[in-house]
């Protein structure tokens, strides 16, 4: 059976999984703009190692001081933001983006990718060691200082691009990589959410079937007898209110009650015991049951009493028959644990009565009748008088 608690643990289970994919999406957000900023910068390295190059084949064309001056400086700005982006690539730091505002980078994991920034470190750091103190002040730059990093950055220049190149590749894999992998993860657990809201559906219908199966019980225990399993004084109320109610609405009497009880039981109690006075009652309850017919109602009133419904009988000499049989059937010996005991019934019989009459009224002519029948003998029957 579904227990509450195992429920609340599923339905828990399926708000974490939930928050897992929200979560998840997230992440994959932040990492795509994360990585796209670093994809940016890696392409700019690409720009930038240009610059730097064009800006000092330029200056011995540059005419005038204004001219050559922004020249340097362009220079100066653009080896600046490439070293600064470079290290940022290889330690994680702070370095310019593309808006001129501060983006702090982390280090660069992907191992390929780290190769093509040591690699191309190793071209860089030299150089930009010997341009260091002119980069960060007003200083002029030496003529022999440009023109010894002219002829390297010449000489050096499409291998630095190439690694540049390479990085921007490499970071641009690395981050569809990571990007599939959180989104099969994000699958997983989104399958794993559908199936344990699958479970939870099972569930609550088990739990609606185990209310409806209770409710059944339940109602079953209100209008049943728990020893006998027969109908109880309740069910058998309602059901006499309904055979009354078809008789009056059909204007012909067919109806017959038979009230009985049993002779002889008490001494079975005193004797053998409670336990065996149960199986006693509950071998008359099937004996009943089975010399009743297809829609009659049996049910046991309470202690050793019982009542039978029937429509089924059409005149009194067939009631006479009918109520014979019955008390015979319950004659019999009743074997219990070894020991035949006996008992007998003493039966009032209602039979067509009249259409005035209510439940409590047939109720109690038949009590009358049973009394009549037991105080006559025993183990026989009497019809009520109408009184």
């Amino acid at each position: 059976m579904t227990k509450p608690k195992n429920l609340f643990a599923s339905i828990l289970l399926f708000i974490l999984l939930d928050l897992s994919i929200l979560g998840i999406n997230y992440w994959i957000a932040y990492q795509i703009s994360k990585d796209a900023i670093a994809i940016n910068l890696s392409g700019r390295q690409r720009m930038l190692s240009q610059r730097i190059t064009k800006t000092l084949l330029a200056l011995p064309h540059v005419k005038s001081p204004e001219d050559r001056t922004l020249t340097i400086q362009e220079f100066r700005d653009s080896a600046k933001m490439f070293d600064q982006t470079l290290s940022a690539f290889q330690n994680g730091g702070v370095a310019i983006g593309g808006d001129g505002k501060a983006v702090t980078l982390s280090r660069i994991k992907n191992a390929q990718a780290a190769e093509y920034i040591s690699e191309a470190q190793k071209i860089w750091t030299p150089i930009c060691n010997r341009l260091k103190p002119y980069l960060t002040s007003k200083i002029n730059i030496p003529e022999a200082l440009l023109l010894q990093t002219q002829h390297e950055m010449l000489n050096q220049n499409l291998q630095l691009l190439d690694m540049m190149n390479r990085l921007t590749s490499a970071m641009e894999q690395s981050s569809r990589d990571q990007a599939n992998s959180l989104r099969i993860i994000q699958t997983i657990v989104f399958a794993l959410a559908l199936i344990n809201f699958i479970i939870i559906v099972r569930k609550f219908h088990l739990l609606a079937h185990h209310a409806q199966q209770a409710s059944l019980h339940f109602s079953k225990l209100a209008l049943h007898d728990a020893l006998t399993g027969l109908f109880n004084r309740r069910q058998i109320e309602q059901k006499l209110d309904h055979e009354l109610m078809n008789t009056n609405s059909e204007r012909h009497h067919k109806l017959t009650l038979m009230m009985l009880d049993l002779d002889g039981f008490k001494s079975i109690n005193d004797i053998y015991g409670h336990e065996t006075g149960d199986m006693v009652l509950q071998t008359v309850a099937t004996r009943l049951s089975q010399h009743a017919n297809k829609n009659d109602t049996v049910a046991r009133l309470g202690g050793d009493e019982f009542v039978l419904i029937t429509s089924q009988l059409e005149s009194e000499s067939a009631a006479v028959n009918s109520v014979a049989e019955l008390i015979q059937a319950i004659n019999k010996p009743i074997s219990m644990n070894g020991v035949n005991v006996n008992v007998g019934a003493s039966v009032g019989i209602v039979f067509q009565p009249e259409l005035n009459r209510s439940r409590s009224d047939i109720l109690r002519m038949a009590d009358n009748a049973m009394y009549k029948a037991k105080i006559s003998g025993k183990n026989r029957y009497s019809f009520a008088n109408g009184d």
